[in-house]
Formats: structure tokens, C-alpha cells, sequence
């Protein structure tokens, strides 16, 4: 087989398809990324929890100064490699270590404010990824695949990727047999942000700063913090590091999501109106009046144009397939619940070990088809169990409390 470069099709520019673009671009392959949204604005969350599965990810898919810039704008690194349960006062429940490899190493993985990552991610593509364009369709044929975009125009490719997420349109083609089920997580969907200011940094236990922690009460109340605090200034980091990159300032903060008192109706995301964060704060903090006072303080100081609900889902992905040019990473292979920290790092992993694959039939050390073949079988192994776990989030996450404290509430 005779080696020559790829034109391979991304549609979507999360954080999955961003990674098999960089990835390709390395190996010397070219590329398009779809992006539905016109800018990398959209709300998607805060705080990510990064362990070795998607930080060696990155590390393989990234030129070394862009991965520098990702470990310079990393959380600083934390005591416990555990996850951790609180009861209402901040004393310790229970914890395990953290799920996946080995998190070992100079600097270790921590975690990443998740826009940052979307622009180190994005950063040197260029026109290859075209926002406002939403890829709807395909045609395969032996010879390459054709996508449709929603403005009806076309481009054709050797490869199609679908890494636009939970309800992607690659797969509803694709794994049409393939459902989504909405549902929410227990005390867990509405998040905001709270600045980690010197103050806060002297009221706040400990406890509550070492990684994603959950703290939960009898009566079946939440609290998720996951701590924020780059190793150096997010948006001076790439001064030394990559000159070219420009990243929007970042500060410490607290991501937080918390219950609201019983009785209190979340609206769908559509109909909130400029009252809602206001009226959401307010009964997070009847939530938690009884806790620890630097609960209460944690939700006072909650900035309210941070404030958005996740509706949350996941597949019940396809057990095999057939492979053939079109595939699939991340949330529109395996989406799942996010209550281990384990989404987006096995997202970044699928990007990395399909870069590899097909970077082998680049090389025509093997047939294109087979090569992702090779790649979904490694993906179901991998992806799949941690998937399952999802399913028990209160089990698996930090040792058991979460599901004790729900048997008792």
C-alpha cells in the first residue's frame, strides 16, 4: 500500500474533533472541522477534571509549545488524586483515587477551564475550521465521503469524523438505531462560577479545594466544587511559550453546582428570563442554610451572569458495527453522564488513537477502513465500561457516600 496524506472531514470543533485536527495537521494530513455555532462562545461548562487519559491525549495530538501552554494553564496541582464526599460540614465521607491510568510525572494532569482548552485546541487551523457551519448529512461512496452542510453546500473528503456531540446528526445517519436519553443528575445541573478571591481563599475549608469534590446533607442536597487556579496567568501564559496564541483572561474561581430547595422549578434553558439565575441563587442558598457557613458564602458570591443549566443525556451506544470512512469520537459515540470526570478525557483519548490510526493508513501501513476499524474495537473496550459506571454514579463516584446519603434521605 502506497502512503499518502488525508483530507479528512471533522464535523463539530469540541474538544474531540479540535484534537483529531491537530493530531492529523501533525502528521502532515489536512483538514476541515464544522462548527454548528458561528463563534466558540456557546456555554458548555467550566471547570474540567483532567487525568492521564486525556492529558497524554493532548500531549500526543499537540505540537510540544501548545501542550506547554495546556499544562501553564492547568490548575495548580492538588494534594489527593481522589475523588471525595463531604457531608454538609465539609468533613470527609469517603474518597477513592481517581478512575483511569496512572497520573504520574513532572507535572501532573489536573484540570482545565474548558474554554481555554477550546482555544489552545483551536489555535493554527486557521480556515480549516469554518465556524456557523453545521454539517447535516453524508454520501459515502468507495472512493471517499461527501458532507452536506445546512446552507446546502458540500465538501468531500477521504474521512468523516462526527464529533458534533450528543445529538450528532453524523450518527443519527450513521447508528440510527442509536437513542439519547434525556434525564438529570441528582442535586447536580445548574452551574455557575464564583471568584476565588483572597477573601473566599480564607473561609473555605480545605477540604472543598483539592480537585472536584461533592458534599451532600440527608435530606438529599448537593454541592459540586471543582477549584480553578492556573499555574500562571491564563492569558500571559503563551507570552513565553507561544507568542501566536491568544487566550481571553481567565481568574481563579469555584465552579459550583448545587441543588435548589425543594419545590423550586428549573426552567428549560429557552425560558429563563433575566430574573432566573437570581431566583436559582437564592433558593440554592435555602438549600444549604443549614451547612457549613462558607456553603452559604460559596452560593452568595455566585456571579449571576455565570449561571446555566446543563440538560443532561447519554446513549445507550451501538454494541459493534460494521466499519467503513465515516466514524465517530467522543459524545456521539459514547455520551454519558459527567458525574466521574471521565467524558471529556475519554473524548480526547478516542481523537488521539483514531490520529494514530489513521496515521497508519496514511503511511499504508494499513487499509483505511480497517485502520478505523481497529480504532472503534479500542473504543468500545475502553469507553464502554467507564460508560456503565455513569449509570451508578452515586456508587462509583468517591467511594460510596453519595449512595448512602441517598438511601438515608
Amino acid at each position: 500500500m502506497e502512503s499518502r496524506p488525508l483530507h479528512v472531514l471533522i464535523a463539530g470543533g469540541g474538544l474531540s474533533g479540535l484534537a483529531v485536527a491537530q493530531g492529523l495537521v501533525r502528521h502532515g494530513h489536512t483538514v476541515e472541522v464544522f462548527e454548528r455555532d458561528r463563534d466558540l462562545n456557546r456555554k458548555q461548562g467550566y471547570y474540567l477534571h483532567m487525568n492521564a487519559f486525556g492529558g497524554e491525549a493532548l500531549r500526543s495530538v499537540l505540537p510540544a509549545d501548545l501542550f506547554a501552554l495546556y499544562q501553564a494553564t492547568s490548575r495548580v496541582t492538588y494534594d489527593r488524586q481522589e475523588s471525595i464526599v463531604l457531608h454538609d460540614h465539609f468533613g470527609e465521607l469517603s474518597s477513592q483515587p481517581h478512575l483511569g491510568p496512572p497520573n504520574r510525572g513532572e507535572v501532573p494532569h489536573t484540570g482545565v477551564h474548558r474554554r481555554t482548552l477550546r482555544q489552545i485546541l483551536s489555535a493554527r487551523l486557521g480556515d480549516a475550521l469554518r465556524v456557523g457551519a453545521a454539517v447535516t448529512g453524508y454520501t459515502e461512496d468507495a472512493d471517499g465521503v461527501t458532507v452536506t452542510l445546512a446552507d446546502g453546500s458540500t465538501s468531500r473528503g477521504d474521512v468523516l469524523v462526527g464529533a458534533d456531540g450528543i445529538r450528532s446528526a453524523v450518527r443519527a445517519q450513521r447508528l440510527p438505531e442509536v437513542p439519547v436519553i434525556p434525564t438529570g443528575v441528582r442535586g447536580i445541573g445548574v452551574y455557575g462560577r464564583v471568584p476565588l478571591t483572597p477573601e473566599l481563599r480564607e473561609i473555605v475549608p480545605t477540604a472543598l479545594m483539592d480537585g472536584v469534590v461533592i458534599a451532600v446533607d440527608r435530606a438529599g442536597s448537593r454541592m459540586l466544587v471543582g477549584v480553578f487556579d492556573p499555574r500562571q496567568p491564563v492569558h500571559e501564559a503563551p507570552r513565553e511559550i507561544a507568542p501566536d496564541v491568544t487566550l481571553d483572561p481567565v481568574g481563579p474561581y469555584m465552579m459550583v453546582s448545587c441543588s435548589v430547595a425543594p419545590g423550586t422549578e428549573v426552567p428549560p434553558s429557552a425560558e429563563w428570563t433575566a430574573e432566573t439565575p437570581a431566583l436559582l441563587r437564592e433558593s440554592m442558598g435555602r438549600a444549604v442554610a443549614g451547612w457549613h457557613p462558607a456553603a452559604a458564602e460559596i452560593v452568595r458570591r455566585m456571579d449571576l451572569e455565570s449561571i446555566f443549566m446543563i440538560p443532561f443525556g447519554y446513549l445507550i451506544p451501538a454494541e459493534t458495527w460494521a466499519p467503513s470512512r465515516v466514524t465517530l469520537v467522543g459524545d456521539a459515540a459514547h455520551a454519558m453522564l459527567p458525574t466521574i470526570g471521565m467524558g471529556a478525557n475519554l473524548a480526547l483519548r478516542d481523537a488521539e488513537h483514531l490520529v494514530g490510526q489513521l496515521a497508519r493508513a496514511g503511511r499504508g501501513e494499513a487499509g483505511l477502513v480497517a485502520a478505523i476499524g481497529a480504532y472503534e474495537q479500542d473504543m468500545r473496550e475502553v469507553a464502554y465500561p467507564f460508560h456503565a459506571m455513569t449509570l451508578d454514579h452515586d456508587k462509583n463516584f468517591g467511594g460510596g457516600a453519595l449512595a448512602k446519603a441517598s438511601d438515608a434521605g
